[in-house]
Parts: C-alpha cells; sequence; structure tokens
C-alpha cells in the first residue's frame, strides 16, 4: 500500500539541500512525466501519476526529493483525469515493485495547452489527498512547461524545482 505522508505526522530526517529549491526530482522521473504527458495529449487525454520520494527538513523547512513517477490505467478526456480503479492493484504492485523505501511526497498531471495551474479541481485533489503538505507537477506538452506547486495553509502556491542527473545524490 502506497505511504502518503503529511508531513506533520512524519519522522521527517533533518538534511541541508544543496541547492535553493523546493523538490528535487530525477531527470529519469521529470522525463517519464513528460512522456507521459505526451502519449496522453497524441490521444487528446489528460494524464496523472504519483510521486515517490523522500521528504526532508533544514533550517528553511520542508523539502522532498523524487526518484520515481508511477502510474497505472487512467479515466482521462481533455479537461479531466483520475486513477481506474481497475489499475490500482496495478499502480500499487508498480510501488511494491520500486527498490528504495519511499513515501508518495506528492502526484503529477497535465493540462493541455492551457498552461500550468492549479485549478480548483486540481487544489481540490492536492487537498483530500496531501493535507496541507505535498507536491504537485504540472505538465503542458503542447505549451511544452512544466511547474511545481507545494502545499501550504492557503492551498497549493508555486514552488522552485531542481532536476538532478539521475546518478547524482539528490539533495
Amino acid at each position: 500500500m502506497p505511504k502518503i505522508i503529511k508531513y506533520d505526522e512524519a519522522d521527517i530526517k533533518q538534511r541541508k539541500r544543496a541547492a535553493n529549491a523546493d523538490i528535487f526530482v530525477s531527470e529519469s522521473a521529470v522525463n517519464d512525466m513528460i512522456d507521459h504527458a505526451c502519449r496522453g495529449a497524441s490521444e487528446n487525454a489528460e494524464v496523472m501519476g504519483l510521486l515517490a520520494g523522500h521528504v526532508f527538513r533544514d533550517e528553511k523547512g520542508i523539502y522532498a526529493t523524487v526518484s520515481k513517477a508511477v502510474t497505472s490505467k487512467l479515466l482521462s478526456d481533455q479537461v479531466s483525469v483520475r486513477f481506474d480503479h481497475s489499475g490500482m492493484v496495478t499502480l500499487f504492485d508498480a510501488l511494491d515493485d520500486l527498490d528504495f523505501d519511499y513515501v508518495i511526497v506528492g502526484w503529477y498531471h497535465s493540462h493541455l495547452g492551457i498552461g500550468c495551474f492549479m485549478s480548483g479541481t486540481d487544489v481540490h485533489t492536492h487537498v483530500s489527498s496531501f493535507g496541507n503538505s505535498g507536491f504537485a507537477i504540472v505538465t503542458d506538452p503542447i505549451k511544452e512547461e512544466i511547474k511545481v506547486f507545494k502545499g501550504s495553509d492557503i492551498g497549493p502556491k508555486e514552488a522552485s524545482m531542481v532536476v538532478v542527473e539521475d546518478h547524482t545524490q539528490m539533495a
């Protein structure tokens, strides 16, 4: 079963970040999200998935690393997306097959030609899944944009992201 973490309930390790960013994402995870979004766009459909990684704390606050982006069968069209219940076993199996201890630090999804932002539905999805914590990465393959948002007391707000090479120790 995936471990969706609420930062205030987690045993978060202290670790200084290597750069001033809110989230550090592996190059392969970014490429997987972009490839997934492009495949969805070719079918005129949004996509989504989960972000597996770690959460840390330093003197600047909470930050996260993402090693993998995981998804499964979706029900989607041009303006909406959700996991297909019939694909949940596949999603959980993919998470179980990850070769590292992880937490679900957030989710990703795409928009088609309207840019990267958190719609009202996106904010509701984020808050219902992650409360005031977690990260959301939004990509628009048509406009070739990507943005990250971090949960806060007033809802998700734009955050900063660093993409790191896969063989590099993150943050």
